[in-house]
């Protein structure tokens, strides 16, 4: 029997033992733990991390952050958005206010809106923080630099400058006159890429700039474009059935095309027997010859040449080939 009474008792002290290493422990165990939902508190334990949304006006660039924490929580900020520049700090220790630096919303009429995460030190508590961003309303007025513009024919640019703090948006009326952009904000310089104009008459487009309270427009006048001219004609004949013809051209655009045209009727044609060669020249001076001609004949000539506005003649020239009969110069009895 005192063996039992012994065995209960030492029971008993292990029992308490137990007791007192078990309430001991109970506020270590009781470490931090939460959710990811916005401006909540920890589901448990005594760290806690509340973090508030945040909504800034469109035309300003700061808004404070406002975070409540237990003083042994250590927390970081995170985002990917490109137009918030900054958060600072973006790591604290408990309760702290941070100031969120953003660029200006470009847009009069729509807001936007981003998530930050806010965690503490081991990740079980994530904070998403909306930050919404109002439409930007001081975004109104503009100018432009200039309500006409001007060119020449061949392809180029021509540039304007919109001035002011308003969101806009561009538009052509001629897929010939393409700006370099359709839609931004605030101050810039447009460019304006005009294709060639092939066309012997002028063209106009007229570039719109809108924005959410007025548009303004901008005339751009290409000029006509002009055939490639051609002189200086020169036709030397060498006395038998052959010639060098040489002429000159000068043109707006590259001469993709020129030689010599002739015939016996006079004012040839490409349509009558020529000689022509390929090129990509705005100028040149060729010679070309003329074979295999006819003896005892007139021979009208005329030069020209070809871009892509059109073809231009020269005016025409002549020679008369000499007869077949034997010359001064010639033997008229061979073998003697």
């Amino acid at each position: 029997m005192r063996t039992n009474i012994m065995y209960f008792k030492e029971k008993g002290q292990v029992k308490s033992v137990l007791l007192f290493y078990l309430f001991t422990l109970l506020p270590l165990l009781a470490a931090c733990s939460g959710g990811s939902d916005a401006g909540g508190s920890a589901t448990g334990g005594n760290e806690y991390l509340n973090v508030s949304n945040v909504d800034i006006p469109g035309g300003n660039t700061t808004a404070t952050l406002n975070i409540s924490a237990s003083q042994n929580c250590d927390w970081t900020i995170t985002w990917s958005e490109s137009w918030i520049r900054s958060i600072m700090p973006s790591k604290g220790r408990g309760t702290q206010n941070a100031t969120i630096t953003v660029m200006a919303n470009p847009s009069s009429t729509e807001s936007r809106t981003t998530i930050i995460k806010v965690s503490n030190a081991s990740g079980t508590i994530v904070r998403d923080v909306t930050i919404t961003q109002s439409p930007n309303e001081t975004l109104t007025d503009f100018r432009l630099s200039t309500t006409e513009l001007s060119a020449n024919a061949p392809a180029g640019t021509v540039q304007f400058n919109i001035i002011g703090d308003a969101q806009w948006t561009i538009a052509s009326n001629k897929n010939w006159a393409t700006p370099n952009t359709m839609s931004g904000a605030g101050n810039a310089s447009i460019s304006v890429a005009l294709a060639d104009n092939t066309s012997e008459e002028a063209r106009e487009a007229t570039i719109t700039v809108s924005s959410n309270s007025k548009s303004e427009t901008v005339t751009i006048r290409q000029g006509a474009a002009t055939k490639p001219t051609v002189s200086s004609l020169n036709a030397n004949y060498d006395g038998r059935t052959s010639a060098v013809v040489s002429f000159s051209y000068n043109s707006m655009f590259p001469v993709t095309e020129y030689g010599v045209c002739y015939n016996t009727t006079g004012q040839p044609t490409v349509s009558d027997t020529h000689q022509s060669e390929t090129g990509n020249a705005t100028q040149g001076a060729p010679t070309v010859s003329l074979t295999g001609l006819s003896y005892s004949t007139t021979y009208y000539v005329r030069a020209y040449a070809r871009s892509a506005v059109g073809i231009t003649y020269s005016e025409s020239t002549s020679f008369t080939t000499a007869n077949n009969w034997p010359g001064g110069d010639d033997n008229v009895t061979p073998g003697i």
